[in-house]
């Protein structure tokens, strides 16, 4: 069947199509950090809680940390705005009719977020109070399980067109494309890595987290990096199963026929393994550079799986532009104010908290 009929036409751009794709790899990156971080301790904390014999030493450990959670959570919806903005104003006419498709799950993210956010506020104010807590920090997780799911369903319907012939058959914004393995490798994908950086920002509060005894500050950080190296180690695994997974000739842009995809490629793979041994060696400094370098360079990747994916349907020599350079200096002010605004934010926010 020809997909391209069913492709809208592309809106015209105020700006180059690549200083947008810049910002949304930019703002994706800081949320994916966001929601990986959160996703992560979240989960440590659970696991942690449910194993633990003395409660009380828990509650006193933990809850400055249980804090972290429902600011994170703002701060990653916030971050999130901004690269749906981008991708929709560069993508639209795909990222919208995926949206449509798999509508149904999609509209229900927005409650969902609200509960989610509403649980980790409960379990942080009720940390030592209610045994209602502990299902409040489990129904985060579900619910981050659930929204990253439908997230990577709909933009892998976005980057395969050839499948929204789908609709002709199921117009009730039902979409799941749940016979491509490529959506189980990309999801496990992101859910690894979330324990890895849970584990990695583990190490990082306790390391500079005041007035704890060196014995227990010592212990902390080694039990965040054994956390970070052992699901690092999975996740190189999974990745080369993502690999494997993709159609044979974008698996080989990535390892030879396309010198920048495998660059990228090759960097990302390395940093990560260069973060696995440092995380080996309890070097908490070392670990997290590399880590961001390592996250960096899967965003970039992701992108190009996207232009590879999408193939002849798409092309950004087609996108037009109406220049309007005045609306977006006024954006970028603003976008700079508020990022200053939210550093500060932060800045006051972890200072206050790590010295309890």
């Amino acid at each position: 069947m020809n997909i391209n009929p069913l492709i809208p036409y592309p809106e015209t751009l105020p700006v180059p199509a690549w200083i947008l794709i810049v910002l949304e790899q930019f703002f994706f990156f800081i949320h994916i950090l966001l929601i990986n971080s959160i996703l992560g301790i979240s989960v440590v904390l659970f696991y942690k809680w449910i194993k633990t014999e003395k409660e009380t030493d828990f509650i006193d450990l933990n809850k400055p940390l249980a804090q972290k959670i429902p600011i994170l959570f703002a701060i990653a919806i916030n971050m999130a705005i901004p690269a749906l903005l981008f991708i929709q104003v560069v993508f639209g006419n795909l990222f919208y009719t995926s949206s449509i498709l798999i509508g149904t799950f999609w509209i229900s993210i927005i409650p969902l977020l609200i509960l989610a956010y509403y649980a980790a506020y409960f379990h942080y104010r009720k940390f030592e109070t209610s045994k209602f807590a502990k299902i409040a920090l489990l129904l985060v997780v579900l619910t981050i399980f659930y929204i990253s799911f439908i997230f990577v369903n709909n933009i892998s319907l976005m980057e395969l067109p050839q499948k929204w012939n789908r609709y002709f058959t199921n117009r009730s914004g039902t979409i799941i494309i749940l016979d491509e393995l490529t959506i189980f490798a990309r999801y496990f994908h992101f859910l690894v890595a979330s324990f890895a950086i849970g584990g990695l920002f583990y190490a990082i509060y306790y390391k500079f987290r005041r007035n704890l005894d060196n014995a227990v500050k010592t212990s902390k950080i080694k039990e965040g990096l054994k956390i970070f190296s052992y699901s690092t180690l999975l996740q190189i695994m999974i990745g080369i199963v993502f690999l494997l997974s993709l159609q044979k000739s974008i698996m080989l842009k990535f390892m030879g026929d396309d010198p920048i995809a495998t660059t990228v490629f090759v960097s990302g793979i390395t940093f990560a393994i260069i973060s696995f041994i440092y995380g080996l060696r309890e070097n908490v400094t070392a670990t997290a550079v590399f880590t961001l370098a390592t996250i960096a360079s899967m965003v970039i990747n992701r992108y190009n799986l996207r232009i590879f994916q999408l193939g002849d349907n798409f092309n950004l020599s087609w996108l037009m532009m109406t220049p309007q350079w005045d609306v977006f200096i006024i954006f970028v002010i603003v976008l700079i104010i508020g990022l200053t605004v939210i550093a500060c934010l932060l800045k006051t926010a972890f200072s206050k908290s790590v010295t309890k």
